[in-house]
């Protein structure tokens, strides 16, 4: 595991900032915090935690937290290998803020050929399916 939190950032002639701490807690275990200011007001902040397992991987952001104005985004995604070509999986998004509140799960599997992948996100807001196919070193679809 990496001893100490990394930063990564940039600030522009404005003043604004974006930047990245990462940090890997353990071995399979790894934090990040991304913040956003535009000319000295913080615009965007967020927390990330991920695991990754042998054949799974989850993680959990809060997204701008406010405890004050009782808002947050939160979303959570889990992906798990079925089989060595199948890999299902989901997202929960979740967010609050005075006077509305609401929460959408989607579901993900994506599979995997020697020549082609394809995927299918189907949730709330429709369904999305996508195929890519390797015709040949210099032509892919």
């Amino acid at each position: 595991p990496q001893a100490f939190p990394m930063l990564v950032g940039d600030m522009d002639n404005s003043g604004s900032l974006n930047a990245q701490v990462l940090h890997l807690v353990a071995e399979r275990i790894r934090t990040k915090a991304v913040f956003q200011t535009h000319q000295a007001k913080f615009v965007t902040w967020q927390f990330d935690g991920e695991y990754r397992g042998d054949d799974c991987t989850a993680t959990l952001t809060l997204g701008n937290p406010d405890l004050l104005g009782e808002s947050v985004i939160l979303v959570a995604h889990f992906l798990q290998s079925v089989t060595s070509r199948l890999v299902l999986g989901g997202e929960m998004v979740y967010h609050r803020r005075p006077g509305e509140e609401g929460a959408i799960l989607t579901l993900a599997g994506k599979y995997t050929a020697l020549k082609w992948v394809a995927t299918l996100n189907v949730g709330y807001g429709g369904a999305h399916a996508s195929y890519y196919h390797r015709a040949n070193e210099q032509v892919s679809v």
